[in-house]
């Protein structure tokens, strides 16, 4: 029967290794770790689960830390897992599966790192289902597909410093690859320190230098540096990567994100739709450029453009609150709110679905109290609504058409101004705040 190992690199992991090594107890023949330097109880923690550990002296290289670490393993195969991660147990009932069945046809197995966060519009970001215990509170996760079980002894090699990975060695080699739908879920994604980060940085630095021709070196150097408010460089090095790979999508993405954040909607949106031109029209780029739509007051493209963006990934969050802005805008009411409601069943503890259902009720509730004739209780409810949701433009424009009933000329001039901004369409000829 092929044996399995687990390898693991590891450093002040004490508090959540336990939870790991508990997760793939039963289903492992070996578990090796290497340590590179650990100051706390990591080390007892990891040899009561019955690790064998080797310490490993840190030169700033995550490859190099688990080749090491790999070339002390004997089994079979191999599960590549970090403290902060856990298997659940119809994950590990199937890596078990694949071991005892020596890979069924594979020599090593692609599955999906779920990175958990609330950062719901990261672009490979997808809802867990309510409730879960595995999501640990969090709302959902940024999926990432990564090689994590391969053979032993076949010679593959982890390669660069850091986001360090085996694919291409395994591919050089001529390994076969298959994908399966196994979760390892990774917590610590969501609370990493500052000065993690800064690490990070320097080691995608040294990457990007060493390896000027990997597209994906530099891609990986722009996300570490937007993730750090480094924006303008973070926008080179996405465009680095894009000359190498035009049709890099996570290079795409982060670029236009950074014109988006900077206002640069045109560009943006150049960029997304050469995209779309060359067939890669993933849900996020049709949602981006559906904003992008409204924004500049097309809000016929955006419709097309955010159907087909639902169509295509019905789990996605931001395409649900952005089809609801779109049919609001449109005077679709019901249809707005079915759209909502979709958001909210996908994610019913993301504060920020809550809140732009919330503002949406009490914009209703304000629209209501406008038509009769009370402007100041309107104008109260308005602003209960903007503070939860400031950029819908139908809430600006409610406040502009209350102030001006208020004689408030100046402050409903700024209001039409900021809803106009939001989406010139609400103050075209069909949607005039009147006189």
């Amino acid at each position: 029967m092929p044996r399995l190992s687990i390898i693991m690199i590891v450093k002040n992991e004490s508090r959540c290794l336990a939870d790991c090594l508990e997760s793939v107890r039963g289903i492992a023949d070996e578990i090796a770790i290497g340590d590179t330097g650990s100051t706390d109880d990591t080390m007892a923690i990891a040899k009561r689960f019955g690790a064998r550990c080797i310490s490993i002296a840190w030169q700033n290289d995550f490859a190099s830390a688990r080749n090491q670490c790999l070339a002390t393993a004997t089994g079979d195969w191999l599960l590549h897992l970090d403290a902060d991660e856990a298997v659940d147990t119809a994950g590990a009932q199937r890596i078990r599966e694949l071991v005892d069945q020596d890979g069924a046809g594979a020599d090593a197995i692609e599955v999906t790192l779920a990175n958990y966060s609330d950062e719901m519009r990261a672009w490979r970001w997808t809802p867990a289902p309510p409730g879960d215990p595995m999501a640990r509170g969090f709302s959902g996760y940024i999926a990432a597909p990564l090689l994590r079980l391969f053979r032993n002894h076949r010679g593959y090699q982890y390669r660069e410093p850091v986001h360090e990975n085996i694919t291409e060695s395994v591919l050089e080699l001529g390994g076969r690859i298959r994908s399966e739908p196994i979760l390892i879920h990774h917590y610590g994604y969501a609370v990493r320190a500052d000065e993690k980060a800064r690490l990070y940085l320097s080691i995608a630095r040294q990457k990007a230098e060493k390896r000027p021709d990997d597209p994906k070196a530099w891609h990986d150097l722009s996300e570490q540096l937007l993730a750090l408010g480094e924006t303008e460089e973070s926008a080179v090095a996405a465009a680095n990567a894009l000359r190498l790979d035009p049709n890099h999508v996570g290079a795409a993405t982060t670029l236009a994100t950074i014109h988006l954040n900077a206002g640069n909607l045109e560009v943006a949106r150049n960029g997304l739709e050469t995209l779309v031109s060359r067939g890669i029209a993933p849900a996020h780029v049709l949602t981006a450029l559906a904003a992008i739509a409204c924004k500049q007051g097309r809000i016929e493209d955006a419709r097309t453009l955010i159907d087909a963006a639902v169509d295509r990934d019905a789990r996605s969050i931001m395409g649900h609150l952005y089809r609801a802005r779109i049919l609001d805008i449109q005077g679709d009411a019901c249809g707005a709110e079915e759209e909502l409601a979709a958001a909210l069943a996908l994610a019913p503890a993301l504060e920020e679905v809550q809140q732009r259902k919330r503002a949406r009720t009490l914009r209703c509730e304000a629209d209501e109290m406008q038509t009769e004739g009370n402007n100041t209780g309107a104008l109260t409810v308005y602003v209960k609504a903007l503070k939860l949701d400031s950029e819908d433009p139908l809430i600006h424009l409610g406040i502009g058409r209350v102030s001006r009933e208020l004689g408030q000329t100046d402050a409903a001039q700024r209001c039409f101004s900021r809803a106009q901004a939001l989406c010139p369409w609400v103050l075209d000829s069909r949607c005039q705040p009147g006189p």
